[in-house]
């Protein structure tokens, strides 16, 4: 499954936008996902940010989904997260929060599913595994 990726900033500071570019959130602080602490992948989302030019940083060490959305309303931070709209993570969001894609930035958060063979030809993750790749006989891109 690949899910783009977007930008979560203070709507009042980007009204009316579509998109946003890296070089206008350089003056918001970066405040990464709660999970970003033990994710490979956010830890180097957030590397390649800070090569790109977004240096401040806001830490989380025990914030929730809805708490990067209340620094993010706030106007201090911006962050990351999923861009389609049935994403659960949409759902913390507040009134003075929106999700823009990059105009020039495109990252995407690429899962997958990985199983050993012998749990699955026959073994206890048979039905699991059958089911699974019916689900995602196409690929997933939100």
């Amino acid at each position: 499954m690949s899910e783009r990726l977007g930008a979560v900033v203070p709507r009042d500071r980007f009204p009316g936008r579509e998109s946003v570019a890296l070089a206008e959130l350089a003056e918001l602080a970066y405040a990464g996902s709660p999970t970003a602490v033990t994710n490979a992948y956010f830890r180097g989302l957030d590397q390649q940010l800070s090569d790109l030019g977004i240096k401040k940083r806001i830490e989380l060490s025990s914030v929730t989904f809805d708490g990067v959305s209340e620094i993010v309303a706030s106007g201090l931070a911006f962050s990351i997260s999923m861009l389609d709209s049935r994403s659960p993570v949409q759902n913390y969001r507040l009134d003075n929060v929106a999700v823009l894609p990059f105009s020039d930035f495109h990252p995407t958060l690429e899962t997958g599913l990985f199983w050993r063979k012998d749990r699955a030809d026959g073994g206890d993750l048979e039905e699991v595994v059958a089911a699974a790749r019916e689900v995602f006989a196409d690929p997933l891109h939100a």
